[in-house]
């Protein structure tokens, strides 16, 4: 529900009589006498603005309290959206690395123990995390690999474009964006 359907809940209700009288009003004053028009119009928005003036002086806090809200969530601004899944990046060292759980979810079939191993030191604990990642060179490596596939999904095409053309170079050039 939207900020002003939570505050007022018969807002939409009041803007919709509001503007069908005024639709009205100004029907009849276009019909009868169109030198009135621009002077209704005036009173008209005048009056809207009186009548309107709590709700949109209501409104203001409630904006900045969603705000503000939104604001203090644990991963706001430090991940990132691939199809509806949350992408969390850690920029150490001028290396992006991208967490395994955040991949799991999206990568189709999973990525096995074999691939894992292949990637050395490319798959490996983050530091100062808690959090297991691959770096970005091990993860474009391993998405490389799938696509050479027959049987590569779609979804690993995507995910390896966005990585390349949005994610991980905006990682680098916004590095508040990511988790470190």
């Amino acid at each position: 529900m939207s900020i002003a359907g939570r505050l007022m809940p018969h807002l939409y209700t009041r803007i919709i009589c509001f503007s069908a009288v005024g639709a009205l009003i100004f029907t009849l004053c276009n019909r009868y006498v169109v030198e009135w028009l621009p002077i209704g119009m005036l009173c008209w928005g005048v009056y809207g603005a009186k009548h309107f003036a709590r709700d949109i002086i209501n409104i203001l806090p409630a904006i900045a309290d969603a705000a503000r809200h939104s604001a203090f969530q644990k991963w706001n601004g430090r991940y990132y959206s691939f199809n509806g899944s949350q992408v969390r990046f850690c920029l150490i060292d001028e290396t992006v690395w991208i967490v395994e759980e955040d991949v799991r979810k999206i990568m189709v079939p999973a990525v096995s123990e074999r691939e894992q191993r292949l990637l050395g030191a490319d798959h490996a604990q983050i530091a100062t995390t808690a959090l297991s990642g691959y770096s970005e060179h091990g993860l474009l490596r391993l998405l490389n690999t799938r696509l050479k596939q027959r049987t590569c999904d779609a979804v690993v095409k995507k995910f390896y474009i966005w990585l390349q053309s949005e994610a991980i170079p905006n990682v680098k050039r916004l590095p508040a964006s990511s988790l470190i």
